[in-house]
């Protein structure tokens, strides 16, 4: 329970900064709570703690949504620093006319174009890998079925024990490609 609230207050701490860029995107936390909505509590359970104690798939949750969320940072960072490394006259033609700083920036003489790009592209990662998860999450839910035969046929299929085969499933089925 310790554990849980720490990693909580993490969340609570960490999350306001690294999304305070628009308001536009979720929290770890605010995503964990749409998927549990999305999904059985169950099946939330079976995809973040299929092992452990159900009291424990939130925090698992969070936690493995900062880790992707720091990745979809640092991998935006990248693809940002080499848009504004382009020549000049490469950016305009691929953005309509506009430079690196009339792109992404959003105040008065557009410094902040950087952290403006950066947030954008992390955001719509961000977005686009959780919408995958709730997609595949319904997905593995209706291959799953809901009879004996349907699922003994859907345990054996990702991975041979009942309390993983569901979050082998989904995870499975929401890489992007």
């Amino acid at each position: 329970m310790k554990k849980l609230l720490l990693i909580l207050a993490v969340a609570a701490v960490a999350a306001p900064a690294a999304f305070a860029a628009n308001g536009s995107a979720q929290s770890p936390a605010a995503a964990c709570k749409a998927e549990q909505k999305a999904m059985s509590a169950a099946d939330f359970k079976s995809l973040y703690a299929p092992t452990g104690p159900a009291s424990s798939a939130f925090g698992k949750c969070v936690s493995k949504h900062q880790s992707s969320n720091a990745a979809n940072r640092s991998s935006a960072a990248k693809t940002c620093k080499a848009e504004q490394a382009m020549a000049e006259a490469d950016f305009r033609a691929a953005h309509g006319g506009k430079s690196f700083a009339e792109t992404y920036g959003a105040n008065a003489n557009d410094k902040n174009a950087y952290g403006k790009c950066v947030s954008k592209k992390a955001e719509a990662a961000s977005a686009q890998q959780e919408t995958a998860l709730v997609k595949a999450s319904k997905a593995c839910k209706t291959e799953r079925g809901t009879t004996t035969e349907s699922r003994a046929a859907f345990t054996a299929k990702y991975g041979g024990k009942a309390s993983n085969a569901f979050g082998k499933c989904v995870s499975s089925k929401s890489k992007t490609k």
